[in-house]
C-alpha cells in the first residue's frame, strides 16, 4: 500500500458479511483506504476478504481482524491490534469507526449486548483512536425511529431489535453532543441503509446489501459534514 496521499483508516465491525462485507468491499476498492475488517472469527473475515481480493486498490489494503464486540477481552486486543498496526504503518489515527455489528432476535439480552452495549463498549475502546474530523457511523433502522411507530397502519412489531435501534439513535445524539463540546470536529450519524436482503432477516428485505451500504461508504468516507443526523439514501429520517 503506497500512496502519496493521505491513508483514511476506517474499522468496520460485522464486516464478514451483509452490509459488513459490502461496506468493506466498496471501502477496499477506493483509493488510498486502509480498511480493518472485524469479524467474530477471524477466518470468517479471511475468507469473505479473498472473495474480492482482486478488487482491492492497489493504493489500499483490507486487514482481517478478530473482534467480538461483545467480548471485553476481544476489544481491547483490537484496538491493541489497530493501534499499533497504524504506528506500523505511519499513519495517525482512524479516520472513522462503522459500527455495522447487530443482531436481531426475539432475545433482548442478545440483542442488547450487541446492538447497545457492544456497541457502546467498543466505541469506547476506540474513541480515543478517532482523527479530529473523523466520524462515528452507527447503522441503526428505520424501525428505531419512534416516529415510524406512531404511523398507522402500524409498522411491523419486533421488540428488541427496534428499541435496541432506538437506544442507538439516543446514542448518536449524545456522543454527538459530546463531541461537539469537545470541539473535535467528529461526526456522529446513524443511517438506515434500507431494507436489505441479509442473513439478519433471512434474506427477505427487498434491496441489494451492495446497494444498501452506498450510503454508508459515502458517509464515512466524508470529511465533512453534519453531526448528530438519521439519514438513508433519500435524506433526513425523523427519529
Amino acid at each position: 500500500m503506497t500512496s502519496d496521499s493521505p491513508i483514511r483508516s476506517i474499522l468496520v465491525t460485522g464486516a464478514n458479511q451483509g452490509l459488513g462485507y459490502h461496506t468493506v468491499h466498496q471501502l477496499g476498492a477506493t483509493p488510498n483506504t486502509l480498511v480493518f475488517m472485524g469479524a467474530r472469527k477471524l477466518a470468517a473475515a479471511e475468507e469473505a476478504r479473498a472473495k474480492f481480493t482482486k478488487d482491492i486498490h492497489p493504493s489500499s489494503s483490507v486487514v482481517p481482524i478478530q473482534l467480538d464486540i461483545t467480548d471485553a477481552t476481544s476489544i481491547k486486543n483490537a484496538h491493541d491490534f489497530v493501534e499499533q498496526y497504524l504506528q506500523g504503518k505511519g499513519i495517525t489515527g482512524l479516520h472513522a469507526l462503522i459500527n455495522n455489528a447487530g443482531l436481531a432476535t426475539p432475545s433482548f439480552q442478545d440483542v442488547f449486548a450487541v446492538n447497545v452495549f457492544g456497541t457502546s463498549t467498543l466505541t469506547q475502546s476506540l474513541r480515543p483512536l478517532i482523527n479530529k474530523n473523523g466520524a462515528i457511523v452507527n447503522v441503526s433502522s428505520q424501525m428505531g425511529s419512534l416516529h415510524y411507530h406512531t404511523q398507522r397502519p402500524p409498522p411491523m412489531i419486533a421488540y428488541a431489535y427496534s428499541s435496541s435501534k432506538a437506544a442507538l439513535n439516543s446514542l448518536t445524539l449524545q456522543w454527538a453532543i459530546e463531541e461537539e463540546q469537545k470541539g473535535s470536529g467528529i461526526r456522529v450519524i446513524s443511517i438506515c441503509p434500507g431494507f436489505n436482503a441479509t442473513k439478519l432477516n433471512g434474506y427477505t428485505g427487498t434491496m441489494d446489501p451492495a446497494d444498501g451500504c452506498k450510503i454508508i461508504v459515502q458517509t464515512a468516507l466524508a470529511t465533512e459534514g453534519r453531526s448528530g443526523v438519521f439519514i438513508n439514501k433519500d435524506g433526513d429520517v425523523q427519529w
